[in-house]
C-alpha cells in the first residue's frame, strides 16, 4: 500500500511531533497485506488476536489504519490507549468498554496492566460480546495475528512521505544509516532525524573574527 500524497504547505520541520504521532502517518502495510486481510486474520481468531513487536516499529500507527478501517466500515469500536506503567483499567476505561455492545476494542500496551486486570479485560470482552485486538510487546494470552517488520525501505518510504511536507534535506543514506543505528525501531529513527534536519535547515552560523588594531604587522 503506497502512502498517499501529502497536500499540507511546507512546515518548519516535518519530523515534529505532531506529524509523527500514531495515526499521523497512513500505516505502510508489506506486500499482500491490507487492513482487510489483517482484520480478516482477527476475525478467524474468533476477533481475539495481539500485534507483536518491539517498541517503535509501528504498532500504534497499524492500530491506527484498523481503527480508521472501522470506521469507514461503521463497525462499532472503542480505541484505548495505556500509558507507561499502567497496571489496570480506570474506572472510565472499563465504563467505555461497559457501554459497548458487539464492537471491538483497540488497546494499545495492553501488556502494561497486570495479569489479574488482563484477564478482567477479557472476561469483560467476552460477556459484552466484544472483539478484542491489542498491541504488545511480547506474546501475551492472544493469538499472534500479524508483527510489524520494519526495513530501511520502509523507514525510506516515511521520510519520503514526510519530506513533502518540508524540504529535501534528509537523503536516503542518511535514513539507512540512521535506522541501523537504532536496531530497526522506527520512533528513535524519527526522533534523530528531527535533529539532523534542523541542523540542516538552520546551520550554526561560524563567528566572525576581525583582526584588531595592532594585530597586522607591516
Amino acid at each position: 500500500m503506497t502512502a498517499p500524497a501529502s497536500r499540507h504547505p511546507k512546515v518548519e520541520n516535518p519530523f515534529s511531533a505532531r506529524f509523527v504521532r500514531p495515526g499521523a502517518i497512513p500505516y505502510i502495510f508489506p506486500e499482500g497485506r491490507s487492513p482487510e486481510s489483517v482484520f480478516a486474520l482477527f476475525r478467524d481468531q474468533n476477533r481475539q488476536g495481539a500485534v507483536v513487536g518491539p517498541h517503535g516499529v509501528g504498532k500504534s500507527a497499524l492500530l491506527a489504519a484498523l481503527r480508521e478501517y472501522l470506521a469507514e466500515k461503521n463497525e462499532p469500536f472503542l480505541h484505548m490507549e495505556l500509558h507507561n506503567g499502567q497496571r489496570a483499567l480506570s474506572p472510565d476505561d472499563r465504563r467505555r468498554m461497559e457501554s459497548l455492545w458487539e464492537g471491538t476494542v483497540l488497546m494499545d500496551g495492553y501488556e502494561q496492566l497486570h495479569s489479574w486486570s488482563r484477564y478482567q479485560v477479557r472476561r469483560l470482552c467476552k460477556r459484552r460480546k466484544l472483539g478484542l485486538l491489542v498491541t504488545a510487546h511480547s506474546a501475551v494470552e492472544l493469538p499472534v495475528i500479524f508483527t510489524p517488520e520494519p526495513s530501511s525501505d520502509l523507514a525510506w518510504r516515511i521520510v519520503e512521505y514526510l519530506l513533502q511536507k518540508g524540504e529535501p534535506l534528509i537523503a536516503r543514506e542518511d535514513v539507512e544509516a540512521c535506522f541501523s543505528r537504532h536496531g530497526g525501531n522506527l520512533r528513535e529513527m524519527l526522533f534523530e532525524l528531527y535533529d539532523l534536519y534542523e541542523i540542516r535547515l538552520h546551520p550554526p552560523v561560524k563567528p566572525r573574527i576581525e583582526a584588531r588594531q595592532g594585530d597586522v604587522g607591516g
